[in-house]
């Protein structure tokens, strides 16, 4: 368990150093997160080409989401929060039911331990971001990506036609990617004011 424990920190400390622009330290850094998704998703995805894509897609979001790493948090939650839905939209695009993802990545959790009061604050950054965007995009947005809902089923639910679901889930998704643009600019301008 301390081997564990030691490795987030290490991790956690190397997205601190890749956050101030050591490239060095973010290579390994995600060198280490491939083999421990690697082992992790070996037994959950076996087709080799599959786990190999899916692996990628969640590096890719955790290089897209690096900006939105606080500092002061553990590592692990923010990592596991970032696997699950790059995890839960890999299923999806298989055509594969939700509820089996969310059984096996609560199993890919609870095997790095994380605690009950970590998993809270990876729910509450999530919140936090999704605070970013009027209460309606943030309604049909998470009905869209967090519940998995089809356009017709949140059309039904909300009264609003399909068309209008689809402008509201792009125009929110835009709005988050600005909003994350904007954060690593931030954290890129502190970085040359220190040096």
């Amino acid at each position: 368990m301390a081997e564990k424990q030691d490795i987030w920190q290490i991790l956690s400390e190397r997205m601190r150093m890749s956050q101030e622009g050591d490239s060095k330290e973010y290579e390994l850094l995600l060198s280490k997160c491939r083999e421990i998704l690697n082992n992790h998703l070996s037994s959950k995805v076996r087709d080799k080409e599959d786990r190999e894509d899916l692996i990628q897609d969640i590096l890719i979001g955790i290089h897209k989401a690096r900006a939105t790493y606080r500092r002061d948090k553990p590592f692990a939650p923010w990592f596991f929060s970032i696997a699950r839905y790059k995890t839960i939209d890999y299923i999806r695009r298989k055509g594969t039911r939700d509820r089996m993802v969310s059984t096996e990545m609560e199993g890919f959790a609870q095997e790095e331990k994380i605690s009950i009061e970590d998993r809270w604050e990876v729910q509450q950054g999530l919140e936090s971001w999704l605070n970013v965007l009027e209460p309606r995009q943030r309604k049909i947005l998470t009905m869209a990506k967090l519940e998995g809902k089809s356009v017709r089923e949140i059309s039904e639910t909300t009264g609003l036609s399909e068309s209008n679901v689809k402008v509201i889930v792009h125009r929110s998704l835009e709005k988050l990617k600005r909003f994350f643009s904007e954060s690593e600019r931030t954290i890129e301008g502190s970085k040359t004011s220190k040096k």
